[in-house]
C-alpha cells in the first residue's frame, strides 16, 4: 500500500510484507519455505505466514480463499492480473493498483484496513472511483458499496456520493 503513498508521513508501517497469491501456488511456495529457516504458519483467511525470526523477516502470503472469512480469491486473481499487466512495480515485483487494494481494504473489513482504504482514497490523486466502484460490485457485492461511499466521503473525494437522508 505505502507505494502508491507520496510522503512517508502517510504512512502506518507494518512488520511484514503481504502478497498476494493464487491458492493453488500455496503448496510450490510451502515447498520453498520449507527448505529455508522460516517458521511458517497457516493465516485463518487464507494462505501462509512465514517468518525468518534471526533476520526479523515477515511475509504473508496471501490467497484469501477461507470460506469462514470470505473467498475473496477471485478479487485477488484480478488483482494479480492488473497488476502483472502495468508497469508499477517495486524491486521488479508488481504492484497492485490503487483500486483494487482499496476493495481489498474494504473486503477485510477491520477499523485499521479501512483506515488504510480511507488514506488511499484521499492521497491517490488518479485514483479511479468508477474503476473502484465496479471492482467493489463485482467482487464484494452491492453491500459494501454503501462502505467504499463512506470512505470516499470520509476521505473528503469530490466523487463520493452524498449519504442517503430522511426525504432524499
Amino acid at each position: 500500500m505505502w507505494y502508491w503513498l507520496d510522503d512517508e508521513a502517510d504512512h502506518e508501517y507494518t512488520k511484514d510484507v503481504d502478497f498476494a497469491v493464487p491458492q493453488v501456488s500455496i503448496p510450490s511456495i510451502l515447498e520453498v519455505l520449507h527448505q529455508t529457516d522460516a517458521e511458517v504458519s497457516q493465516l485463518t483467511i487464507g494462505g501462509v505466514n512465514a517468518r525468518i525470526s534471526k533476520q526479523g523477516v515477515r511475509a504473508d502470503f496471501i490467497d484469501r480463499s477461507s470460506e469462514e472469512w470470505g473467498n475473496l480469491q477471485p478479487l485477488y486473481l484480478d488483482a494479480i492480473r492488473a497488476a502483472e499487466a502495468q508497469d508499477d512495480q517495486f524491486e521488479g515485483i508488481p504492484v497492485a493498483p490503487p483500486e483494487h487494494l482499496v476493495a481489498m481494504k474494504l473486503a477485510a473489513g477491520t477499523d485499521k484496513d479501512e483506515r488504510d482504504a480511507i488514506r488511499l482514497i484521499a492521497k491517490v490523486k488518479d485514483l479511479d472511483v468508477e474503476a473502484t466502484r465496479d471492482l467493489v460490485r463485482k467482487f464484494l457485492g452491492p453491500g459494501l458499496l454503501g462502505r467504499l461511499e463512506e470512505c470516499l466521503r470520509r476521505a473528503g473525494h469530490p466523487r463520493a456520493r452524498r449519504a442517503y437522508s430522511l426525504g432524499s
